[in-house]
C-alpha cells in the first residue's frame, strides 16, 4: 500500500505568513497591537486576583524590563505621534514604539515593511519618539 502525502494546513499557513511583508496570518488581520508599556500598565493594575503563576510572573518581569515608556500618558502620546503617519499599520506602530529605533535606517533594518515610508518622514517620527522618551516623567 503506497503512502499518501497530504499537504498539511500548517505548512500552507507557514508559506503564507511573512512578518517582513506584514503577512502575519489570518488570525492577526484585524487584531490590535499593544505596546509593551501598555501591557505593563495592564498587568500592574490588575485587581488583587492576579494569578500567581510562573507565566504571569515571567510576563510581568519581561514587560517591566522592556517597557520604553513609564506612564500611560507617554505611551498614548507615542501612539498619537505614530498615528499621524497613515501608512503605518498597527503592527508597525507597536514595533516602532516597542523597539525605539534611533534612525530610519535602523528602523527599516529591523522592521522591513517600513521601506514604504520615506526616510525623512520616518526620521521625523523617530526623533519625536526619542524626545518623548528623554523627557518623560
Amino acid at each position: 500500500m503506497a503512502s499518501r502525502s497530504f499537504p498539511s494546513r500548517h505548512k500552507a499557513q507557514q508559506e503564507e505568513e511573512d512578518a517582513a511583508a506584514l503577512k502575519l496570518g489570518p488570525e492577526f488581520n484585524n487584531a490590535g497591537c499593544l505596546l509593551i508599556s501598555e501591557v505593563k500598565y495592564l498587568l500592574e493594575n490588575r485587581d488583587k486576583d492576579a494569578p500567581d503563576t510562573v507565566v504571569y510572573n515571567k510576563t510581568l518581569e519581561y514587560v517591566k524590563t522592556f517597557a520604553k515608556f513609564n506612564t500611560t500618558d507617554s505611551a498614548s502620546a507615542v501612539r498619537e505621534i505614530l498615528r499621524r503617519e497613515p501608512e503605518l499599520t498597527q503592527f508597525e506602530t507597536a514595533q516602532i514604539a516597542n523597539l525605539c529605533p534611533a534612525d530610519a535606517e535602523e528602523a527599516k533594518s529591523i522592521i522591513p515593511s517600513l521601506v514604504k515610508i520615506e526616510d525623512d518622514r520616518l526620521q521625523a517620527l523617530l526623533d519625536e519618539i526619542q524626545a518623548m522618551r528623554k523627557f518623560q516623567t
